[in-house]
């Protein structure tokens, strides 16, 4: 079974990175783990490159049947619902799913 690296690209106002961050690390990355199938969670800021996005979460999930079942589950819409209500009005995203072809 091939691991899934399921990434999460964003931009958010520079008046709204700390509470951003804070409501990321402590809310977010923790209910996406409550997932059956998460293996991990970690988050980057761009300091290179000319992506318009300064933020990448990057989620790795035990298989593509898991990343699948995350798309289609409760817990993925409650994770976006709570997103966009946090700050879906001042931040935009972009969404990437890779599954593992080496070794």
């Amino acid at each position: 079974m091939a691991t899934v690296l399921f990434m999460v690209k964003a931009t958010i106002p520079k008046e709204k990175e700390e509470a951003f961050n804070r409501w990321y690390n402590e809310v977010h990355v923790p209910m996406f783990l409550q997932f059956n199938g998460a293996v991990s969670a970690r988050r980057y800021k761009a300091i290179l490159g000319e992506d318009k996005y300064q933020y990448l979460a990057m989620y790795e999930l035990k298989d593509e049947a898991t990343f699948k079942k995350l798309m289609d589950s409760d817990h993925f819409k409650a994770l976006k619902a709570d997103y966009d209500a946090k700050f879906g009005s001042v931040s935009e995203r972009a969404r990437f799913a890779y599954v593992q072809v080496f070794p």
